[in-house]
């Protein structure tokens, strides 16, 4: 063992130090619930402490480092101001090699001991970022060098360690390696991701031979100029590229790559199964995940090396970590060495929202804050009630916000009474649109205070200072060690803080509350995190005897299996199948053979009773075999689409597919079933959404459609714990749950659950009409997903532009477009450039100058 190891062992082991750490956070815990504190520490103890943060930066122990940078940050709020402390702050900080803290510490200071100068110059010269002025921390350099020298990889590290800053880096030296000649993909969980991932993108990469596209059909404009691409796929786009004719990919980067193992989320079959289509076309995988100690698990699954691999445990952001119950009127704050240190926390009251505005008013003073809530009632509820007691807030971004609000929404819908008080709520139910809008505002500290569900943990990143947790749990499932570090771990911004807070605040006594403290905040008072698995490598629950089961249709060997299990279970016994059709190679293959005895029975008669091509099938992981071969068994006997969209063709369309797919068994399970009975009649209400969807008409007309349909039907609308009333324009609450529905059922419904099932149904007739060349098939998948059955707004939408602006171009700047048999083949965009009325179409001209980069 090496001296400076051991002398950091010793350290980390010493009482003095940490009765010295203790004594700081303490003093940071009082300050921070109200108490002035100046000089926590003695000059001795002032001495001493720097000079073990000086000891343990030298280190290359990951809790050694972590505890120098934590000594920094408590430090630093105490201190800044004092030339001994900024000293030895830079020598820490050059030491770990965090420049963005080091800017913040020091404040521009000029370092001044001749050592940390010269290891300063060496890493701003050696560890800088390609094509960048940004400077790699020690533990980002580390994974950039293995990234160079792998084929395949998989590396985790804590939310804040900056890791789409990597993999943004790893792109430009590829690029600039192999001079500009692969395709990329970033795969990303939601099609939420995608547009703050292509415009990030955008502004990171500018050789001049690629384009940033987010849609699997490439451009034929972009084709006949030979470009190269760098696509943003979520796994279903992956899935449609991969099954076309398209241009080759090389590399495929899996943004939280968690998603994959995910047991609560019926998507992760989908994420298996794209990958492994890449897969089998030799695309080379790289993964990136939050807090995961055993990353090379991602490697395992696909049958990749398991030796490159990297899971950084060392902070690039400090997080103190509080729990403040309003129940038991007691407030504590966890040390490092995890013992619990009681508050002088004076806000308590015996109503929930005094508790949360008490909270948030003291703690959250003068800096921004995010406040998890767990379900869309909650977040809304507690946003409006906060904004109640604040100031109206005046500035031009969020009046302009508003304003849109208004006009592509709802004037009654609730968000607007929040940003008048520069506060906002987000959840995925929100149009792109506006979400995107928060986003921006929130960073740009126009919007001081975010109320979200679980969107966050989906990858946006959205850090604060300090983060308030209301709930231990995602939907009704408790957090996972994963989950709960992916959510605190934002707070703190690295280059905006050098730490964060992350306070669990319980102020009602309900079940998933932290209703059971000693029970819920060992996830945050130990700060473990256990070892992930993968039910394809477990087993778990008979997990190979029940996909088995799924193919053959027999009950599953629990009686309490969840809606959303059997949805799992159903897709990967689609995936098997494929995987047998095909002869692909899989861990999902292998382990069904070898832990079911009947495995190797059961896909040998599902080859030979099976007529559904493998390329079909590839493309419908959602759909149960046995129904595809049904459909197919009609021949010319299925009824054809038709081509014209209206309202009445619409329903006939939704009554097909409700027959054909046994939407009665399998879509009416689980707390947001597609469809609960027939006799409840909602397919009516698909008709009218999905026709003013399709006929291209603006959401806020989308919206009056409805309204107007709930009135002339005297309909019913379903409000908090499945209450019902006759639905009442002029009543707010039931504006704004119909509002919110419109927009989720639009994404979660038309343009995924449906359109699957659409896109299926499509596929099929086309292979049965196959040899008859004069019948058409009329593709209404493309527009569910496009929104329009235009195929010009269609390019566009290909060509980068979201629907609203696609739709803007196409009624005003048609002439800045050439157009070859619906195809376009050239685009103007300096002409629009000049053209376009700045004041009239403000919010446009911004939108079109961040995709264009005007």
């Amino acid at each position: 063992m090496s001296f400076l190891k051991e002398l950091a062992l010793k350290a980390l082991n010493d009482s003095y130090l940490e009765s010295l750490v203790f004594k700081l956070e303490k003093s940071y815990g009082y300050q921070f619930v109200g108490n002035s504190i100046r000089s926590p520490l003695s000059d001795k103890e002032y001495s001493d402490i720097l000079r073990f943060g000086d000891l343990l930066c030298r280190s290359d122990l990951t809790d050694a480092r972590n505890l120098a940078y934590k000594i920094i940050s408590l430090l630093y709020n105490f201190y800044h101001e004092d030339d001994f402390f900024k000293m030895q702050a830079a020598t820490v900080l050059v030491k770990l090699g965090n420049f963005p803290s080091l800017e913040l510490a020091i404040n521009n200071n000029q370092i001044n001991i001749d050592e940390v100068k010269m290891e300063s110059i060496i890493k701003e010269t050696f560890q800088i970022a390609p094509d960048s002025k940004s400077v790699f921390t020690d533990a980002q350099f580390k994974v950039f060098e293995e990234l160079k020298d792998s084929n395949h990889f998989s590396f985790s590290g804590p939310t804040s360690f900056g890791k789409s800053f990597i993999i943004e880096s790893f792109i430009k030296y590829l690029i600039k390696e192999r001079n500009a000649s692969d395709n990329i993909v970033i795969l990303v969980p939601t099609r939420a991701l995608i547009n703050q991932v292509t415009n990030k993108l955008k502004k990171e990469i500018s050789h001049p031979r690629y384009k940033i596209l987010s849609h699997p059909t490439v451009p034929l404009l972009f084709k006949n100029k030979g470009y190269k691409y760098i696509f943003v796929f979520t796994p279903e786009r992956l899935i449609s590229y991969l099954s076309n004719d398209n241009p080759a990919i090389n590399y495929v980067f899996v943004d939280e790559a968690q998603k994959i193992i995910s047991e609560n989320d019926s998507r992760a079959p989908l994420f298996y199964h794209a990958l492994m289509m890449a897969k089998r076309k030799s695309v080379n995988l790289y993964f990136s995940s939050p807090n995961i100690t055993n990353s090379e698990i991602f490697l395992q699954l696909f049958g990749n090396s398991t030796d490159e691999t990297l899971s950084i445990t060392e902070n690039s952001v400090a997080q103190n970590r509080f729990f403040i119950d309003c129940i038991e009127n007691r407030a504590i704050m966890y040390s490092e060495a995890g013992k619990e240190i009681e508050l002088p926390y004076k806000a308590f009251s015996t109503n929930e929202h005094t508790n949360l505005n008490n909270a948030i008013t003291l703690l959250g003073k003068d800096v921004q804050n995010i406040i998890y809530c767990n379900t869309v009632d909650d977040t809304i509820n507690y946003a409006l009630h906060f904004a109640k007691n604040l100031n109206h807030k005046v500035k031009p971004k969020l009046a302009a916000l508003i304003e849109l609000v208004k006009s592509t929404m709802h004037e009654e819908y609730y968000l607007i009474d929040c940003l008048k008080k520069g506060i906002a709520f987000h959840f995925g139910g929100l149009p792109q649109r506006i979400r995107e809008k928060i986003e921006l505002l929130f960073r740009e500290k126009v919007i001081d205070h975010i109320f979200c569900t679980s969107t966050l943990l989906e990858g946006v990143n959205l850090p604060a200072k300090n983060i308030f947790i209301l709930s231990n749990a995602i939907g009704l499932k408790k957090f996972s060690d994963v989950d709960f570090w992916n959510l605190a771990g934002r707070a703190g911004r690295l280059t905006k803080d050098l730490s964060g807070n992350i306070i669990c605040l319980r102020i009602v006594d309900m079940r998933n509350r932290w209703q059971q403290p000693e029970k819920d905040l060992i996830v945050v008072k130990e700060k473990k995190i256990n070892k992930v698995e993968s039910i394809l490598m477990t087993n778990k629950g008979r997990f190979y005897t029940n996909v088995g089961n799924s193919i053959e249709g027999k009950p599953f060997t629990r009686k309490s299996v969840s809606d959303n299990e059997k949805k799992t279970l159903d897709s990967y016994g689609n995936i098997l199948a494929y995987h047998s059709l095909s002869k692909t190679d899989s861990i999902l293959r292998s382990k069904f053979i070898d832990n079911n005895k009947l495995g190797a029975t059961i896909l040998n008669k599902l080859e030979s009773k099976n007529e559904v091509p493998k390329e079909i099938l590839a493309q419908s992981m959602n759909i149960k075999l046995e129904y595809q071969n049904n459909i197919l068994s009609l021949g010319n006997l299925l009824m054809e689409i038709p081509e014209e969209v209206n309202y009445h063709n619409c329903l006939e369309l939704l009554d097909l597919l409700y027959d054909h797919y046994n939407w009665e068994e399998e879509e009416s399970g689980g707390t947001k079933p597609l469809i609960k009975n027939r006799s409840k009649n909602i397919l009516t209400y698909y008709a009218v959404l999905m026709n003013s969807w399709i006929n291209s008409k603006p959401l806020n007309i989308i919206i009056k459609d409805v309204i107007k349909y709930y009135i002339t039907n005297k309909k019913e609308i379903i409000l908090s714990n499945n209450h019902f009333e006759l639905f009442d324009s002029k009543n707010r609450i039931h504006i704004n749950k119909l509002v919110n529905n419109v927009v989720s059922d639009i994404e979660n419904v038309l343009r995924f659950k449906i359109k699957n099932y659409v896109s299926n149904y499509v596929l099929l007739k086309k292979y049965i009409n196959k040899s008859e060349d004069t019948i058409k098939t009329t593709d209404w998948s493309e527009y569910l997903e496009y929104g329009t059955t235009d195929k010009i707004i269609i390019e566009l939408q290909n060509l980068g532009f979201p629907r609203h602006l696609a739709t803007f171009l196409k009624k005003n700047y048609i002439h800045a477009v050439i157009i070859e048999d619906n195809n376009i083949i050239d685009f103007y965009e300096n002409e629009i450039k000049y053209d376009i009325n700045k004041e009239k179409y403000y919010e446009e001209y911004i939108e079109l100058s961040e995709i264009l980069d005007w």
